[in-house]
């Protein structure tokens, strides 16, 4: 191939790169200054989550997991609909702008940075201050349900023995209301079985004097007379005994159930305040560590996108030069002189 030819093949693959890289820097050129203006503002979230140092294994799946639902729920549709809506009631003035969130969690720690960015900068910083309170205001929502079911079943609980408590002390007040208290039962219980036994005393005696009487003794009568006497006073007595011990028996009871159900309520009760306590002091948590940061432009690079498009635009133009300088060269080629003959 001849110096001239190749040296035209040059100038063609040359022309091609220097043609494709002014296109590729001008389209590049062209994208950047149509792009629409964007502003950015940034906010920041820090999280705990619950310690478990049996095994750091599963402290650290849960920690994914719990960080994980951050990220998911802060950018979530439902999260930017609460949002906007706090928007349009706080300020009803602004013009409403889509608002794009991006969530992500610094490296090696807790905190989250939240990146809001729009077409208009006042909105912008206005909308990611209220996705954060409302994110706060979801969590608490969450935390608030939960800690509701928990309770919920415990407060059934101690309503009952409540009731269980109060209907033990009513019915103690009545019992003791119809026996005149418990130390006036034992009262009339020390005082009568001392007559109970005094009389028995005397029934023995009569019943032996009565034995060694004859049937025709003039006094038998008399005596027996006495005896049943005694004996009768002997029978109200044992029922009087009977009656006023049966009422101790009730008021011992339905003092020991008073005191069952008393201790059951306040074991209730101490295990919703150990609930309430856990729930008021879980290390679960977030927080906002910094609020929304004024909206600032955001410039796009031009150098990088510049030179992409300029060499990308020169490798198509060079390979288009090379394609055409290998046609026009062959279609150039002179036609082979026949030799003549002696």
């Amino acid at each position: 191939m001849s110096t001239s030819r190749i040296l035209f093949r040059l100038i063609i693959i040359l022309g091609g790169a220097f043609v494709g890289a002014s296109i590729g820097t001008a389209l590049q050129a062209r994208r950047i200054t149509k792009k629409p203006q964007e502003f950015r503002s940034l906010a920041k979230l820090v999280a705990g989550g619950q310690m478990v140092f049996n095994d750091s294994i599963i402290w650290r799946e849960q920690q994914q997991d719990f960080y994980g639902t951050i990220i998911e729920t802060i950018e979530s549709a439902e999260m930017k609909r609460r949002a906007l809506e706090r928007v349009k009631a706080l300020n009803p003035d602004l013009q409403d702008s889509d608002v794009e969130i991006r969530v992500a969690q610094t490296k090696g720690s807790a905190i989250f940075n939240i990146l809001a960015t729009g077409p208009e900068p006042k909105y912008t910083r206005i909308f990611l201050d209220a996705l954060l309170d409302e994110f706060i205001s979801f969590r608490q929502s969450v935390r608030e349900q939960a800690q509701g079911k928990v309770l919920q079943k415990f407060l059934q609980e101690v309503v009952t023995r409540q009731k269980s408590m109060e209907d033990s002390a009513e019915k103690l007040e009545k019992a003791r209301a119809q026996g005149a208290g418990t130390l006036s039962v034992r009262s009339d219980l020390e005082r009568l079985v001392p007559r109970l036994n005094s009389q028995r005393n005397q029934r023995d005696d009569l019943r032996l004097k009565i034995k060694s009487m004859t049937n025709d003794d003039a006094s038998r009568a008399l005596v027996q007379t006495q005896l049943e006497s005694i004996e009768s006073e002997i029978h109200d007595i044992e029922k009087d005994l009977d009656r006023r011990e049966a009422s101790l028996d009730e008021l011992k009871t339905l003092q020991e159930k008073l005191e069952t159900d008393k201790l059951a309520y306040e074991k209730l009760f101490e295990q919703v305040e150990k609930i309430q306590s856990v729930f008021n002091s879980a290390s679960d948590y977030v927080a906002i560590q910094e609020r929304a940061t004024p909206a600032f432009e955001n410039v796009e690079d031009w150098r990088l996108p510049i030179a992409v498009g300029a060499g990308g635009g020169a490798l198509l133009g060079a390979l288009v030069g090379l394609v055409l300088s290998l046609i026009l060269v062959s279609s150039s080629k002179p036609p082979q002189m026949t030799a003549a003959v002696g």
